[in-house]
């Protein structure tokens, strides 16, 4: 048979999108009382994660070792989920805490270094975010997500099994965990659930300032929902919309929820925050038209749905009566990176350059 005799992708209509979803408990689309719509909107969103709440206790969570870097003493700490899995966290502490009873959750994303990189021991996008915090005199954990770094294969000690995530780019984490009406972003904020109540027990905590990354930025917008202890968030490089997630970002499927176009977009997600203080960042540069999807950036989160959707957060900001509270901040000439100091003036509350429109 001659070659020519194939089917060729130029003989075929190849302009496929799904139809937008119909996101029938957007605040845009319902209105009305912030708090009754809060409450419908959290419950089906965590329906649709699938979070077992209030979340069961760790059965324990012991300290592994402890060093001092730079100043602060960091503790690896490993919480025991159950019989079958542990997860560890980093635990830093500082000479001097400028804020008793707050600790920052410091959540990594797929950025590479991860809790290292947010350690400072890399050179990476997350500019050592969570040891600088520390550094300024913040009590910090940074809990490592199920299916990343020592935790990229979660059934690597059952012989014969895989449950990978960033392994072998297989993703048979995130493939069993829909099998089973789960997500590896439910399964993540249930963990950080889990840390923070082991802070509350354990230090004293009672409140928590949320910061991330990238699927971290996703992760400090999508888990204070379900607390009552965050009280200021900054999510940077977060993606602007569901939608445009994966077709236009090429981003990995942690960050999917099955079925969330047809409830809600992202920005309704962020609104559930109101009133608490809300950062929304991105580097100016790091967009799909400065730098090409699926070459030099994967992330492109600073992109053409970001206005439309910053302007449903502040609608529903709004309507719980704190407009003010919702920022959005560009850092000029910088990527898909943690902009460290406005995070700091954010947590200080002081002024931070580079405030957007």
């Amino acid at each position: 048979m001659d070659q020519d005799f194939l089917i060729d992708s130029s003989e075929l209509t190849l302009r496929f999108l799904h139809a937008p979803g119909g996101r029938v408990l957007s605040y845009k689309h319902v209105g009305g009382e912030f708090r009754a719509w809060c409450d419908r909107a959290r419950a089906k969103l965590a329906e649709l994660l699938n979070l077992q709440l209030p979340v069961a206790a760790p059965v324990s969570v012991s300290p592994l070792r402890h060093t001092v870097h730079e100043g602060v003493r960091i503790s690896v700490l490993v919480m025991n989920v159950s019989e079958d899995l542990s997860i560890p966290a980093y635990l830093l502490r500082p000479e001097t805490d400028c804020m008793p009873g707050t600790a920052v959750m410091a959540i990594h994303g797929h950025s590479p270094g991860r809790g290292e990189g947010c350690l400072g021991l890399r050179n990476d996008a997350y500019r050592g975010f969570a040891i600088e915090l520390a550094r300024a005199g913040y009590v910090v954990l940074l809990p490592i997500h199920r299916g990343f770094g020592p935790l990229r294969d979660l059934a690597a000690g059952r012989p014969g099994y895989r449950m990978d995530y960033e392994q072998s780019m297989h993703f048979s984490y995130v493939t069993d965990a829909f099998l089973h009406g789960c997500s590896v972003v439910g399964e993540n904020i249930e963990d950080l659930l889990r840390w923070e109540n082991w802070l509350a027990a354990e230090l004293s905590v009672t409140d928590i300032f949320a910061a991330g990354l990238s699927y971290g930025g996703d992760l400090a917008v999508a888990y204070p929902p379900f607390s009552q202890r965050v009280r200021r968030i900054f999510a940077s490089g977060s993606s602007g919309s569901f939608a445009l997630h994966f077709c236009r970002c090429y981003n990995g499927p942690a960050h999917c929820v099955p079925g969330i176009v047809n409830w809600m977009e992202r920005s309704d997600i962020a609104g559930m925050n109101a009133p608490r203080p809300l950062v929304i960042h991105y580097g100016q540069r790091d967009t799909p038209s400065l730098n090409e999807p699926g070459k030099d950036n994967y992330a492109a989160a600073y992109n053409e749905a970001v206005p439309e959707m910053l302007q449903e957060i502040r609608q529903i900001y709004a309507a719980a009566g704190s407009a003010d509270n919702v920022r959005l901040i560009v850092s000029p000439d910088m990527g898909h990176a943690m902009d460290v100091p406005a995070l700091l003036a954010f947590f200080r509350d002081l002024p931070v350059p580079g405030d957007g429109p």
